[in-house]
């Protein structure tokens, strides 16, 4: 599936539980849902190489007459995300959360991670604050602009557990400029990064984050073939929230998928 900006979404990009974005374009909504909300964003959102926020909350609130889309696919940054957006227009949500970020940051941790992104990610540009500041921007215009859901956005989570650490440095500045341009749109901004912050004990000595695939690999493949669960693969990491300094564990999931439930039910 192609949208008008060149975004392709294949079925095959498509997390398990609560509906893909291609699955719902075909099908609609479903029958006895009266709220439809849209979670876009990268992994974190898709929930495959991590414990599921969005799969939690379709748990929660099927009941209720909630529906979910998960349009969250692994690897995205901002850019990427906007070349999809008109598909998310195009189920016409009654709410939409943007969580995007972690994939900008880690772009510009060195230039082998730049040049992996760029390459693996078609970007045509170099990665930076800027122009992720002004993605971010025209995602959530087109959401105003053509759609009538409410927008929340939620900010990055800390790249590794050593929140002192200079790319946790660089995600604060990257989430100083998110909440301005959340503000600019009146879109609901849910401090993500700080609920999740709150998980650390003090003192904690974690683990140093290296920007390598290698741990993000190995969790999956301990959760998937030998099915432990994400907190045991993050204790066994000498991490609190995250598995792989990326991605959340189930504690992680469970707050996240607190705070976008209190956004979409009004709380």
């Amino acid at each position: 599936m192609r949208g008008p900006r060149g975004g392709v979404v294949t079925p095959a990009q498509q997390p398990a539980g609560a509906c893909g974005i291609a699955a719902f374009l075909r099908a609609g909504r479903q029958p006895r849902a009266k709220r439809l909300v849209v979670c876009a964003g990268d992994s974190i959102t898709r929930g495959q190489s991590s414990a599921n926020w969005v799969d939690i909350l379709q748990r929660r609130l099927a009941s209720g007459g909630y529906q979910f889309v998960n349009a969250g696919i692994d690897g995205d940054p901002a850019w990427n995300v906007l070349r999809r957006i008109d598909d998310v227009v195009r189920c016409q949500p009654d709410a939409v959360t943007l969580q995007v970020g972690s994939n900008d940051v880690a772009a510009t941790a060195g230039t082998w991670q730049e040049k992996m992104y760029r390459r693996q990610q078609h970007l045509p540009r170099a990665p930076g604050l800027g122009w992720y500041t002004e993605c971010v921007d025209e995602i959530l215009t087109s959401l105003q602009s053509q759609t009538s859901a409410r927008i929340a956005v939620l900010d990055i989570p800390m790249i590794g557990e050593d929140l002192s650490s200079e790319i946790n440095r660089r995600v604060d500045s990257y989430n100083q400029a998110l909440r301005r341009v959340a503000a600019a749109h009146a879109a609901h901004y849910l401090p993500l990064h700080d609920r999740l912050a709150s998980l650390l004990p003090s003192p904690h000595n974690p683990p140093p984050y290296r920007g390598r695939f290698g741990p993000m690999l190995r969790a999956s493949l301990s959760h998937h073939i030998l099915h432990r669960s994400w907190d045991r693969i993050s204790a066994s990491n000498g991490l609190v929230a995250l598995i792989d300094h990326i991605h959340l564990n189930d504690r992680a999931a469970a707050l996240t998928a607190d705070l976008v439930a209190d956004f979409i039910t009004g709380a």
